[in-house]
């Protein structure tokens, strides 16, 4: 890193510098609002001021200066100010244009006051060095031209007012030291907050990181929920539950090598998952060569048979269009079911958002029911989609711990 501390790209070192500025502004106004008060004491206590001309000349001088700084806190309110640097010099111009309308009085009555100039000088600048070198935040470079040139002026005033060589010299080397401690204070706390800055965008990164996992396991608002240390517990009156399996899974194992294998069955999630986005179904999760997904639930759209059904169409088509291509036949079953369920989180390692209720066990065995490429629902499924999907007639059927059980048939259209 250069002497000047600055980032390499400008976009970086722009959000660096508003950042800083904005954490800063309390303690900026603070040092606004001091900075006037240590002025006056500074002045107050010099006797010379004690005469009428130069008491006259105090008060005039003050009110400029407290004016100023007055505009300078008000300017901090302003959405600008974290962006226009270079409005941290305006107060510090001016309190230098006043001590030098101050110090012209002084020397006018060093004579008869046997004051000694250039040791009130010192002085000064070390409390405006101080003042500076904390107001001017994330600023190093305009704090080093005015700190540099505030003393380059007064070397000239010393020069035009008569000032002999050596305690000329002697006034520059005492300057100089808060001059140089003031830059170092200034640089430093620059170094740190670039340095605290950066360690906060990586934290930042890899929070995103970590939060981007987590919300593929968990539905967004559920992890916002356990990270403020709710226990996740819901109750749904209508969700959809959609069961799609492979048929004849074990077959197709011992026919493939188990890396062809999960090559199809990652190929079949991933165009589950691609339509559950594209209707807003909630993926639950995969059991096997099983997709449990939900229409209605936490991160669903709102409660929708008829979406249910129309991603189990698009799920079958989908297949059947790769399995023309890949040459490998792959067939579904789909089972839906609506009904009340009850959704939260439990256990403490491997989290995810799960179901639980009678919906989801018919749910499965109105799957098993269906025909190969074919979707079955329950009569409950089947009034909510009534003129939006058309059905076979309706059937009973018993299912193994339910009992004789209407469903109704979809097949939906293969294209060739």
């Amino acid at each position: 890193m250069a002497f000047i501390n600055h980032f390499a790209e400008d976009e970086n070192e722009r959000t660096y510098v508003q950042d800083e500025r904005t954490s800063r502004l309390k303690a900026t106004r603070a040092v606004l609002i001091l900075g006037p008060l240590i002025f006056l004491g500074f002045f107050m206590l010099t006797p010379v001021f004690s005469s009428n001309q130069a008491f006259a000349t105090f008060n005039i001088t003050t009110m400029a200066i407290v004016g100023f700084f007055a505009l300078a806190i008000f300017a901090t309110t302003s959405p600008r100010y974290v962006e226009w640097c270079w409005l941290d010099i305006l107060p510090f111009v001016a309190m230098t244009i006043a001590a030098a309308v101050l110090m012209t009085v002084l020397v006018r009555t060093t004579a008869a006051n046997d004051l000694d100039i250039t040791k009130i000088a010192v002085v000064f600048f070390g409390l405006i060095y101080f003042i500076a070198s904390v107001a001017f935040v994330a600023n190093v470079r305009l704090f080093m031209i005015w700190a540099i040139g505030t003393l380059g002026v007064f070397i000239v005033y010393m020069d035009t007012h008569g000032i002999d060589f050596d305690e000329m010299y002697h006034t520059i080397v005492n300057i100089s030291f808060f001059l140089l401690f003031a830059i170092f204070t200034n640089w430093e706390a620059d170094r740190r907050a670039r340095a605290m800055y950066v360690a906060r965008q990586e934290l930042n990164q890899e929070r995103k990181k970590t939060e981007k996992l987590l919300y593929n396991v968990l539905p967004q608002a559920v992890a916002k929920r356990l990270r403020a240390g709710e226990v996740v517990a819901d109750s749904f009156s209508d969700i959809s539950v959609v069961f799609i399996d492979i048929v004849d899974f074990s077959k197709l194992s011992k026919q493939l090598s188990p890396g062809h294998l999960v090559e199809q069955l990652n190929g079949f999630f991933l165009i589950a998952d691609q339509c559950a986005s594209r209707y807003g179904i909630e993926k639950v999760k995969t059991i096997g060569d099983c997709y449990l997904a939900v229409s209605g639930g936490t991160a669903s759209n709102g409660p929708g048979a008829k979406d249910a059904v129309s991603f189990a169409k698009d799920v079958i088509a989908a297949m059947q269009s790769r399995a023309k291509e890949g040459g490998i036949d792959i067939q579904l079953r789909v089972g839906i079911h609506s009904g009340p369920v009850v959704g939260g989180v439990v256990g403490t390692s491997r989290l995810a958002y799960d179901y639980w209720g009678d919906t989801m066990n018919i749910a499965s065995r109105i799957e098993s029911a269906a025909e190969p490429n074919g979707i079955a629902v329950s009569a409950a499924t089947y009034f909510q989609c009534t003129g939006a999907h058309e059905f076979d007639a309706p059937e009973s059927i018993a299912l193994k711990g339910v009992g004789d059980t209407v469903i109704y048939r979809i097949k939906p259209e293969i294209a060739e």
